[in-house]
């Protein structure tokens, strides 16, 4: 199958083969309701390498259905006494989302959300976001994404609670509208266990829709955003915390900055050494292989006058000289001087 086309998630940002990573900092929920943390997780993302942030942006009556909001929730990570109460402490409002969204832009990253139902999706278009992601849960959410696909707007689909029937069944309502389609590879497990990664879905998914792919990565550390890049990879989102140790249940799978700025560093450091795909000596090399390959050398004392014979010839490192493949340039002629053993001999040695 071809390459799958680069989409342009941001204003001149595309996202593809043969373009850089896109590394993205979630920030999602764990401003744990306070904006001015959020705005502190704007500038220390920023800060770190991120190329953009994205926040999550719901309604909850449309969200939650009522058994649910009314539900207890006790919890360590909880935010209220009832489910509805703890999830309304951490929605910002659409002016909030407004202002991070300024503040992201002084900082020169791109804002963007997941929108989780219609009603945001309506205010989030107030703020002309360039683009949506999609929670995983939502990939059979019909008029969800009918009403994201209408946008016009690139749309991320998250796959971390979905099998190929669910993801194909999203992927074919969204392109009925248009093609700016990335997938990202999940597990919609905090923290994702490594033996439940799965990074080879990450070619499966290239393979099987034809669409530029990237991870949502929730395991602990950095190893496996980074190895993703090396699968293919073409965007790492990675939650993104000020302090694991916050309340809240994606803190401890959250990056702080300084990690999250390593990452940055080891996936670009990644792409560096993926190159091209062939093989070639690269000029590093060029030294080294002129000291170390072998050459032809005398065997024997070979006195000047001599017609060379192969049982005179043998291989050995010598920092110059014929290449066993080229002994037929040497072979049957008369060298011009005596040669000492172990000494290179060279085409205008002979005649």
């Amino acid at each position: 199958m071809p390459a799958a086309q680069a989409v342009e998630l941001f204003p001149g940002r595309r996202v593809g083969s043969g373009y850089s990573v896109l590394v993205v900092a979630e920030l999602g929920q764990n401003h744990n309701g306070s904006l001015a943390l959020a705005c502190r997780m704007i500038e220390a993302a920023a800060a770190a390498g991120a190329e953009a942030v994205k926040f999550c942006k719901r309604n909850l009556e449309h969200d939650l259905a009522a058994p649910l909001r009314n539900r207890r929730y006790d919890s360590p990570h909880s935010f209220g006494a009832t489910y509805g109460q703890h999830r309304a402490h951490l929605e910002l409002s659409i002016e909030e989302h407004r202002l991070l969204q300024q503040v992201a832009h002084g900082w020169d990253v791109p804002y963007f959300a997941t929108a989780c139902d219609p009603p945001s999706v309506e205010q989030l278009e107030s703020l002309n976001v360039p683009c949506y992601k999609v929670a995983s849960r939502d990939l059979t959410n019909d008029p969800l994404l009918h009403e994201l696909a209408r946008t016009g707007k690139p749309l991320i689909l998250s796959t971390g609670m979905d099998g190929p029937r669910e993801i194909a069944h999203a992927v074919e309502l969204v392109t009925a509208y248009h093609d700016q389609v990335v997938l990202l590879h999940c597990v919609s497990a905090y923290p994702t266990p490594y033996a439940e990664m799965n990074l080879r879905a990450v070619g499966f998914l290239q393979r099987e829709f034809g669409l530029p792919v990237g991870l949502s990565d929730h395991t602990l550390g950095t190893p496996v955003a980074v190895a993703a890049v090396a699968l293919g990879a073409v965007l790492v989102e990675k939650h993104f915390t000020l302090d694991r140790r916050l309340r809240g249940r994606d803190h401890a799978c959250s990056l702080e900055p300084h990690h999250f700025a390593r990452m940055v560093e080891e996936i670009r450091r990644v792409e560096l050494a993926l190159g091209r795909a062939e093989k070639r000596v690269p000029p590093s090399v060029q030294s080294s292989r002129w000291r170390l390959q072998r050459t032809v050398v005398a065997r024997c004392p070979i006195p000047a006058g001599t017609r060379l014979q192969e049982h005179m010839l043998c291989l050995k490192s010598a920092g110059r000289g014929v290449p066993w493949s080229q002994r037929h340039r040497l072979l049957g002629r008369t060298v011009r001087r005596d040669i000492p053993p172990d000494e290179p001999i060279l085409v205008q040695d002979v005649a």
